[in-house]
């Protein structure tokens, strides 16, 4: 049986004059002429990124010059917010996206050598969120941002995100058939799986769970790139940190308490989350299949508000998300066809 939850950005919103068919037909016709700026990706592309503490921005100009900035996050929802939309006069409709009827936008044409590739699952429309749904780590994160580009953008394609350069690439479209077995052998690679909620052989929801090893004890994590928290005034000075953003992933407050027992020597910030409140612990080393990350940090959050959420996408509970804290000066791979996170070290 489907699961009977909907992603933020899958929510029913109330509804709107919706454009004739004809025209929406037309539109999605138009909007992408050219190989860029269709669906299909045919050669390796660097997008245009901005990346801050780990965490990615995408910037691309539209054909009239306009620059829009994206933050991404592979555990979050892609949208845009109502105001941003009407700001840049981004056409809207109503949409059926994973079966649920919601207003979107159409992406504006971008600069060929400054674009961003559209949704494959939602025919190239963004969600728009209305800016009362904003909430706290949303209102922050998009000071400097027009929208989130979350799980439904990066499904179905190849992603190659390198920390140390700073460089993004989206990949051509079925350019690699991987398993585990026949890139095993590639040199100075870390190969692992990623896992997605499927029924029937149809991946259903676009949240990878991964397991990593921390203190000795293998955990479901889901992977969430732009995961973060804006640290409180005082944490922040005691750890003498000039930005008060910090790319930090999440745990189940049951898990941290158990960390905190068998580990007294983990540094734990009390009160560290500037939005919710919440502890944030320093985890030494957190293992990766044969990557190993460290130092990372993990706020805490209620068990039921993390593992009740996540884990509804997800194929099996999770108990936290693994953030780009953990990702530090890596180049990786995200191969979503293949279920793959690769590490080039």
């Amino acid at each position: 049986m489907v699961k009977k939850f909907l992603l933020p950005e899958f929510q029913k919103m109330n509804k709107r004059s919706t454009i004739p068919a004809v025209l929406v037909i037309f539109m999605l016709l138009t909007s992408k002429p050219d190989a860029v700026r269709s669906q299909g990706i045919e050669h390796p592309i660097r997008l245009p990124a901005f990346f801050q503490e780990e965490l990615v921005y995408l910037q691309p100009v539209t054909d009239e010059g306009d620059t829009l900035r994206f933050f991404t996050d592979t555990a979050d929802a892609t949208l845009i917010y109502r105001e941003i939309a009407e700001e840049h006069g981004l056409i809207t409709t109503d949409a059926l996206i994973q079966d649920e009827m919601q207003n979107a936008a159409f992406l504006p044409r971008f600069d060929t050598t400054r674009f961003i590739p559209p949704p494959l699952i939602s025919d190239g429309l963004i969600p728009v969120r209305e800016n009362e749904q904003m909430p706290p780590h949303h209102e922050f994160i998009l000071r400097q941002g027009d929208g989130i580009l979350g799980s439904t953008w990066f499904a179905g394609r190849t992603w190659s995100i390198n920390f140390r350069d700073e460089t993004f690439y989206v990949r051509p479209t079925g350019e690699y058939n991987r398993s585990l077995e026949n890139i095993a052998d590639e040199e100075d690679n870390t190969v692992i799986p990623l896992h997605f909620y499927e029924e029937e052989g149809t991946r259903f929801y676009h949240f990878a769970r991964l397991l990593v090893t921390i203190g000795g004890e293998s955990l479901s994590m889901v992977l969430k790139t732009g995961s973060n928290i804006i640290l409180n005034e005082n944490v922040q000075d005691v750890m003498g940190r000039d930005a008060a953003l910090i790319p930090a992933g999440l745990i189940a407050e049951n898990v941290f308490e158990q960390w905190r027992e068998d580990h007294p020597d983990w540094p734990v910030y009390e009160e560290a989350d500037a939005n919710y409140g919440s502890a944030m612990i320093e985890v030494p080393e957190v293992q990766i299949g044969n990557h190993t990350a460290g130092p990372v940090h993990f706020a805490v959050r209620q068990p039921d508000d993390l593992q009740g959420w996540f884990s509804q996408f997800t194929d099996e509970p999770v108990v936290g998300a693994l953030g780009a804290d953990a990702l530090r000066g890596t180049h990786i791979t995200l191969d979503y066809p293949n279920a793959l996170l690769i590490f080039h070290d």
